[in-house]
C-alpha cells in the first residue's frame, strides 16, 4: 500500500510538472508575439525589483544606462564562455551585434507579460524540484530517476539560458535555442512518466503504421517546429530592416524569407495529407474514432495550416502568433506521446 501511494504521488507531481512546463509554451508564445522579451531588461529581477514598477517614475533617471551596463557585462561573460568552448566566431559576432547596446525603455504592459512568464517559470522549477527530490528520496522510485534528473538539469540550464536571452537582447539564434531546450526538458519529463506507467493511446487500432513510422512523424514535426522558430527570428530581422511587408502589397513578404521558411510552410501539408489518408481509412472500416491519434494530428495540423495562412495574410497578428506556437507545441507533444504509446504496445504484443 505504501509503495502504491509513493507511485501515485510520483505520477501526480510529474503530471503537474509537465503541465506547468507546457503552460510556459503559451506564455512564451505571448511574450514573443507581443515583443515583451525585453520587458524586464535584467534577470531574475525586473528593473532591479521583485515585481515590475508601476511606472518609470519609480526608477532612477539613468535606469537605462544602469541596466545596459549590467547587460554588457553579462554578454562579455557569455562571450568568454563561448570562446572557451571553441565558438570564437559566435562570440565575436555577439560582441559586435549593435542591438546589444540598445537601452530598453520601461513599458508597463510588456514588463508584466514578461514578469508573469517568469513567475510561472519559477513555479515549474519548484514543481520539478519537488519531483526530482521525491524520485531520489524514495527507494521504490529508483528505476525512474534518470529521466526526471535529465529533465530537471535541462530545466535549470534553460533557466540560465533565459537570462542569456535577456542579456543578449533577443539576438537571433539564442531565442530559438531557449525554445527548443524547453522541448528537451518536457520530453525528458514525459518519458519519466512513461517509464513508471507506459502511455497507451485509447482507440488506436491502426495496425498499418509501425512505431518507427510514428517516430518519423514526430521527428518531422520537430523539424517543422524548429524551422518555424527560425522563421520567427527572420521576421524580426525583416521588421528591423522595414522589409516585413511585400512591396505594393499588404501581406508578409514571402520572397524575403529564407529557404527554411519554404520547408516550414509546405512540409505541414505532408503531415496533413498523411493524417487525412489514415483517418479516412480507419473511419471507413471502423467508424470515426475521435480518440484516434490520427484524428487529433489531422485536427491540430488543420488549425496550424490555417493559422499559418493568417500569419502571412494579416502579417503576424499577436493572437495568431500565440496560438500558432501553442498548437505547434501541442502537435509535437501529442506525436511524442503517441510514439511512446506505439512503442510500448509493440513490446506488450511481443
Amino acid at each position: 500500500m505504501l509503495s502504491n501511494r509513493i507511485q501515485k504521488i510520483y505520477r501526480r507531481i510529474g503530471l503537474i510538472t509537465c503541465s506547468s512546463v507546457f503552460l510556459l509554451f503559451l506564455l512564451g508564445g505571448l511574450v514573443r508575439a507581443t515583443g515583451s522579451g525585453m520587458g524586464c531588461p535584467d534577470w531574475p529581477r525586473c528593473f532591479g525589483l521583485v515585481a515590475p514598477p508601476t511606472c518609470d517614475c519609480d526608477l532612477p533617471p539613468n535606469y537605462q544606462h544602469v541596466f545596459l551596463e549590467k547587460r554588457l557585462k553579462k554578454v562579455e561573460r557569455f562571450s568568454a564562455f563561448l570562446e572557451k568552448v571553441g565558438m570564437e566566431q559566435q562570440a565575436e559576432r555577439l560582441r559586435k551585434d549593435p542591438s546589444i547596446r540598445v537601452p530598453e525603455k520601461f513599458n508597463l504592459t510588456k514588463a508584466w507579460i514578461e514578469y508573469i512568464n517568469r513567475v510561472f517559470g519559477v513555479l515549474s522549477g519548484i514543481f520539478s524540484l519537488a519531483w526530482f527530490l521525491w524520485a531520489w528520496l524514495k527507494k521504490d522510485l529508483k528505476p525512474y530517476r534518470l529521466w526526471v534528473t535529465i529533465g530537471f538539469i535541462f530545466l535549470v540550464i534553460n533557466a540560465w539560458f533565459g537570462s542569456i536571452v535577456v542579456a543578449t537582447n533577443l539576438v537571433p539564434g539564442i531565442v530559438s535555442l531557449h525554445f527548443l531546450f524547453s522541448f528537451i526538458c518536457l520530453f525528458a519529463f514525459i518519458y519519466g512518466l512513461h517509464q513508471q506507467k507506459p502511455f497507451r493511446w485509447i482507440n488506436n487500432s491502426d495496425e498499418d503504421i509501425k512505431p518507427i513510422g510514428v517516430w518519423i512523424i514526430w521527428a518531422t514535426i520537430w523539424l517543422i517546429v524548429t524551422l518555424g522558430t527560425w522563421a520567427r527570428e527572420e521576421t524580426e530581422m525583416l521588421r528591423v530592416s522595414h522589409s516585413l511587408i511585400a512591396p505594393g502589397e499588404k501581406i508578409l513578404d514571402l520572397r524575403a524569407m529564407g529557404f527554411s521558411f519554404i520547408i516550414h510552410r509546405f512540409l505541414p501539408a505532408g503531415i496533413w495529407l498523411f493524417a487525412a489518408y489514415f483517418l479516412r481509412k480507419q473511419s471507413k472500416f471502423e467508424g470515426m474514432h475521435y480518440g484516434s491519434p490520427w484524428f487529433w494530428i489531422f485536427v491540430v495540423s488543420t488549425l496550424q495550416i490555417c493559422l499559418g495562412a493568417v500569419q502571412v495574410v494579416y502579417v503576424l497578428p499577436i493572437w495568431s502568433q500565440t496560438l500558432h506556437i501553442v498548437f505547434g507545441s501541442a502537435l509535437l507533444t501529442l506525436s511524442f506521446i503517441w510514439a511512446l504509446s506505439e512503442q510500448s504496445a509493440q513490446k506488450v504484443d511481443y
